[in-house]
């Protein structure tokens, strides 16, 4: 038996340097997490208007929320840098970087949709007020009760299809996207494109009978006046048009928006010089960092008192976990070459090898079973479920340390059969 314990002895030495070395060549903490971002919700950062609240936006892009992950390694330094729980370093150490990466990841998302949504208001815009010019037409026409095709049939008749308003709105658009763009540049760009099609109307009536043709009257200032009008109306409420009459730029409306949503929901939190926008930096900038600001401030102190907490766990837990394992495979290997080879863990091992459990399975099962059940909506962001993975440099040792737990019975066992035959 003695010879048997010998070769436990072997088994344990080669575990125990093994979880002492592990612990030391493994990432001391790993994290990595799943946020699924709900479209229908982050896609209320979009303005809606009138002729916008039909638009899908889940389905435009095809999927009902959007995945984005938050991940970081912190190295021994890393570890004693946030220890301390102090909110600036975990920021700088975890949180920024990680924000920062999810607002890349989310840019492309919400440009589809801001341009989507956009291109699809000024075309509903551009239809209304041409069906409108049309319309009129009729009415004035000394003909009109013998006129027995809606605006809407003479505009498609004459070739004004959806593509042709289509490539109208794209025109518009980029009108109002350009750094220089005022209510006066867009508007001589919409009077344009609706002379031509109300010139394409005209064309196409000519030779026809009056009681069949509809003859439209010039594009009169009384009519580019109601047009402009409804135009300025539309971006003011977008809130795009500035006290000079100056546009912002309309493909960064959904950053504008975001960034007053943030600003007002910062405000008295944070610096007033936080919330403004600084020189040089566009409205999809702003909002980057508001987004950043706003992150930042919204954690909870309980995060950065557990970050500190564990991480300072994670410092000592290093040296005292070393130890007992170290301990473990001296005193074994001192036992191993005596008459009496049994060797022993004692209650210190099971007790620091309780928490060295607790750091590094406990840690793998809160990600998995307690923290998704938290209601991270609460924060008043557009995420639904998210889903936490941490793993320690204990999570291995751990692991060793459950497979010792059964060795011990067995040791056990053996070691009490070889105690009563050396007495005996």
């Amino acid at each position: 038996m003695k010879a048997v314990l010998r070769v436990l002895n072997v088994i344990i030495m080669g575990l125990s340097l093994a979880a002492a070395v592990l612990l030391f060549v493994t990432p001391p903490f790993v994290f990595n997490s799943d946020i699924a971002v709900n479209v229908k919700a982050f896609s209320k950062f979009v303005p809606e208007t009138t002729y916008s609240t039909e638009i899908d936006i889940p389905k435009l892009l095809g999927v009902d929320t959007i995945h984005v992950g938050i991940k970081f390694n912190l190295d021994n330094k890393g570890i004693q840098t946030v220890m301390s729980g102090d909110r600036t370093k975990i920021n700088d150490a975890i949180i920024t970087e990680n924000v920062n990466n999810i607002v890349a990841t989310l840019h492309e998302p919400v440009d589809l949709i801001t341009d989507f949504t956009i291109k699809s208001t000024i075309k509903s815009i551009i239809k209304t007020e041409v069906t409108k010019e049309v319309k009129r037409a009729i009415e004035e026409s000394e003909y009109s009760s013998q006129i027995e095709s809606t605006p809407e049939q003479i505009i498609e008749e004459a070739g004004i299809d959806d593509e042709y308003f289509t490539n109208f709105s794209l025109h518009l658009y980029d009108a109002a996207n350009t750094d220089t763009a005022t209510v006066d540049s867009v508007s001589a760009v919409l009077f344009q494109e609706i002379d031509e099609i109300i010139a394409k109307v005209d064309d196409y009536n000519i030779g026809k009978d009056d009681e069949e043709g509809v003859h439209t009257t010039a594009f009169g200032e009384e009519n580019k006046n109601r047009i402009k009008d409804n135009l300025v109306e539309t971006f003011n409420s977008l809130k795009l048009v500035d006290s000079g009459g100056n546009i912002k730029k309309i493909s960064h409306i959904a950053y504008i928006y975001l960034a007053d949503h943030l600003k007002t929901t910062l405000n008295g939190k944070v610096p007033a010089e936080t919330l403004e926008q600084q020189a040089g930096e566009n409205s999809s900038q702003y909002a980057d960092r508001l987004l950043s600001v706003f992150v930042t401030t919204q954690m909870p102190e309980q995060f950065y008192t557990g970050v500190g907490y564990v991480s300072l766990g994670l410092f000592i837990g290093l040296f005292v976990f070393t130890a007992i394992w170290l301990f473990l495979f001296v005193f074994t290997l001192i036992k191993t070459f005596t008459k009496k080879p049994w060797t022993i863990f004692g209650p210190w091992f099971w007790i620091i090898g309780g928490l060295q459990l607790v750091l590094g399975i406990g840690l793998v099962v809160l990600g998995k079973t307690v923290l998704p059940g938290i209601n991270v909506a609460s924060l008043g962001l557009p995420i639904g479920r998210v889903i936490f993975s941490a793993r320690t440099y204990a999570f291995i040792p751990s692991l060793i340390y459950v497979a010792c737990i059964a060795l011990a019975i067995v040791y056990a066992i053996i070691k009490a059969i070889a105690k009563k035959a050396d007495r005996g």
